[in-house]
C-alpha cells in the first residue's frame, strides 16, 4: 500500500512540474505558439494553413482577411500561413492596408498602408503591378476618404464590385487582380450606419478565408 501511495504522490507532484513548465512556456511565447496556429487546438479541433479547418487543394493558396476592429485593433493579412500584414508587425496603418503577392509562387512581393494623404503614393503603388499578381486588401478605421475617382476606377479594373460604394469608416475586405475577366468573388463590403453598427461609430469587423488557385482568383470560400 505505502508503494502505491508513493507511486500516486509521484505522479501527482510529476504532473504539477509538467503544468507549471507549460504555463511558463506559455507566458513567454503566447499561448498560440503554444497549442498551435488556433486556440480552437485545446478543444482537439484541428487547424490548417491561416487556421482554415480544411486542407486547400493543390494548386491553391490558403488566405485569411479581416479587417481593423473600430480604430483600436489593426488589420490581419495571412496568405499560406504567412501573416503579411498585422499590428505587432509595425506594418498597418489607419485607412487601406494593402498585401501584393506572386499569384504564381504565393510568395510576397510587398506591403503598403495608406492614409488619406497618401493616394497619390497608393496610385504609384498598384500602377505598375504585374498581371499575375494578387492584391490583397484590409480596411482599419476610415479608408472611404483615402479614395479618389482614379483609385475607385484601378480597383474596379482589379475586379472591385463595391469599391465604389466605400464611404466615412466603412469596412472592406477585397482579393483582386490586373486583368481580371469580370469581377472578384473575393470581396466584403460593411456600410458604416450607426443604428446597426457593432461599435458604435464603426461596422463589426469582417474576416474572408478560403483557398484561391495560383494565378487565378476564382474559387471559393464556402466551408472555410
Amino acid at each position: 500500500m505505502r508503494a502505491l501511495e508513493v507511486a500516486r504522490v509521484a505522479l501527482i507532484l510529476g504532473t504539477l512540474v509538467l503544468v507549471c513548465l507549460t504555463v511558463n512556456m506559455a507566458l513567454k511565447l503566447g499561448w498560440r505558439d503554444v497549442v498551435g496556429r488556433n486556440s480552437n487546438a485545446l478543444l482537439g479541433d484541428r487547424t490548417y494553413k491561416c487556421g482554415l479547418s480544411k486542407v486547400c487543394p493543390q494548386g491553391h493558396f490558403a488566405f485569411k482577411i479581416q479587417t481593423g476592429s473600430a480604430n483600436i485593433i489593426g488589420p490581419t493579412i495571412c496568405f499560406e500561413d504567412k501573416v503579411l500584414l498585422r499590428s505587432t508587425l509595425n506594418n498597418v496603418g489607419v485607412g487601406m492596408n494593402i498585401a501584393l503577392v506572386d499569384g504564381t509562387t504565393g510568395k510576397l512581393i510587398k506591403t503598403g498602408a495608406f492614409e488619406t494623404h497618401n493616394i497619390n503614393n497608393a496610385l504609384k503603388f498598384l500602377q505598375d503591378i504585374d498581371e499575375r499578381t494578387l492584391v490583397l486588401v484590409a480596411s482599419f478605421d476610415n479608408m472611404g476618404t483615402v479614395m479618389n475617382d482614379e483609385l475607385k476606377q484601378l480597383f474596379t479594373k482589379l475586379g472591385s464590385s463595391y469599391v465604389n460604394s466605400i464611404g466615412y469608416r466603412d469596412n472592406w475586405i477585397f482579393i483582386g487582380s490586373k486583368g481580371i475577366n469580370g469581377k472578384s468573388q473575393f470581396e466584403e463590403y460593411m456600410k458604416n450606419v450607426k443604428e446597426t453598427n457593432l461599435y458604435e461609430d464603426w461596422p463589426k469587423t469582417l474576416l474572408l478565408n478560403g483557398c484561391i488557385p495560383a494565378s487565378s482568383i476564382t474559387a471559393t470560400t464556402s466551408g472555410f
